[in-house]
Order: structure tokens, then sequence, then C-alpha cells
């Protein structure tokens, strides 16, 4: 059975469910009235579903009780409350529970019941033009078949990765786009810095990020040999290679990122 004949509910109608919904439809791997979501703030669901099509819920038991899959698309803060609440009211056998809530591990949702399959996916920024990456953790309870079907769901967000759950904080931080932004900024105002306009600069600077992705994505070629391949003996790239290494370029971006993992553990121990 392919996604679109699945129903998915989501728990929570904010920005993660909003880009997860807008991909979907975009790409008509599901119909809207296969989508229905649950919020304490109406005016939420209902600008979904002007904006989309999809249904939405008076409650969540109501939002669940027909879904295949479940999206748990909350803040950390409110997991702990859904849980008690489908606990208490009796969660439906048969669900996937699919958590994109930020330092919650799928163990929280063992009181479900013992054999619940649960997924932790973590989609990054650029999920929301569909050019993203999300990272998916599996508990033992997922099957293949189902396994299968979050792949499709998540494609329409861009690729994914299958990976334990205790990497999860890691992916955190390597896949936020927020150093590769600063990348961007810095070469634009070395540019600026050159004498060169901000709109000539920001352009030249696009472009050659662009075009520097397609050939490492077309060549399949480690970054070391595309390194060697643009730095001529003697020439200006080397020198430029040269300078970054003087001043731990490579060692300040991954420091960068092991600090971005310590705050995401901590954090990940306060959303529990």
């Amino acid at each position: 059975m392919t996604i679109k004949k699945r129903s998915i509910a989501f728990i929570g109608a904010g920005h993660i469910t909003e880009i997860i919904v807008s991909n979907l439809t975009k790409a008509d791997n599901v119909v809207p009235h296969r989508l229905i979501a649950s919020d304490p703030v109406r005016d939420k669901l209902e600008k979904l579903q002007k904006k989309y099509g999809i249904l939405i819920a008076k409650d969540n038991m109501e939002a669940v009780s027909t879904a295949d899959f479940v999206f748990i698309s909350v803040l950390p803060n409110i997991v702990g409350e859904v849980v008690e609440e489908f606990k208490t009211k009796g969660f439906p056998e048969g669900k996937v529970i699919i958590t994109v809530a930020g330092g919650i591990p799928m163990t929280t949702f063992k009181e479900l019941g013992e054999r619940l399959p649960v997924v932790r996916a973590l989609p990054n920024p650029p999920s929301q033009i569909g050019k993203g990456i999300a990272a998916l953790a599996f508990n033992p309870h997922v099957t293949e078949d189902q396994k299968k079907d979050i792949f499709e769901l998540f494609a329409c967000l861009g690729d994914h990765v299958v990976i334990r759950e205790d990497l999860v904080n890691a992916v955190m931080a390597l896949s936020s786009p927020a150093i590769t932004y600063m990348l961007f900024q810095a070469l634009i105002d070395a540019g600026i810095r050159a004498g060169i306009d901000h709109e000539t600069a920001t352009k030249i600077v696009s472009q050659t990020i662009v075009g520097s992705m397609a050939v490492w994505q077309r060549r399949n070629a480690s970054p070391h040999e595309l390194l060697n391949e643009a730095s001529t003996p003697g020439g200006i790239s080397i020198e430029s290679l040269f300078t970054l290494e003087k001043y731990a370029f490579k060692a300040g971006l991954m420091e960068a990122i092991d600090s971005a993992i310590k705050r995401a553990d901590e954090l990940s121990q306060l959303a529990r």
C-alpha cells in the first residue's frame, strides 16, 4: 500500500506540521482529506484547513481514531500531557507514532503499548522547500512495510538517513544550516572587502556554491579529491587554503559542531 492510501494525524498544528502538510499536498503524495490535525488553538487548525484542505479534529482522540500514522508535533514540554491523555483514554492499536518533538526519546511512548511502533524524525530547516534531510530512528516494532511508507512520506521533504537514536543530537548539530549560512556571509563580506559591490558578490558566491554542490553530487567524488583539483601548485586557491589552515578553520568548525551537540544534549535533558 502506498502512502496515498494512508491516513495521517497531526497532534499539534504548528510550524513543523505546516511544513509537512504543505509538502505532502504539494507533491500529491496524499489527498488532503486523509490528513487530520488537532490543536487547542482553533485558529491554527482553521488556517491549515483553509490553506491545504485538510480535516480538523475536535480533540486528539478524534484525530488519531482513524489514522495509520500519528505525528507528535507539539513542543517538548507538552508531550507528557499528550501521552498522559492517550494513556488515560486509551490509545488505539495499529498506529505508528512519528515524533518530531525535540529532545523526547522514543521510550516516552512505551506507556501507550509495549509493542507500539515509534519513529523519531528530525527534518532540518531546508525541508520546508523539499530540499532537506530527515534523520529517522526506528524502535524495534516498526515493520519493514511501515518503514517503506515512512520513507515515501519523508521523500516530500527531501532525502533521509536512518540512524541510531543516540546520534540524533549529533545529526541535529550537523544538519543545521546556520554554519553554512555564516560561511556564505563570510564569503560575501570578503568580496565586499575586496571592492566588489554587495549584489555582485552575493551572485558570485551563490552561483559558486550551487555549482560546487552540483559537481560534488554529480561526480560523487570526495571533498579531498575536489580540493586537490581546485588547487593549482603555487596558485591562488592553495594560498587561501593555507591561510584557513593557519587559523584552524577545520578545527574551528569541528569544535562548533561539538559545542552544538553538547548544547543539544543539555536541552534534551531539560525537555524530559
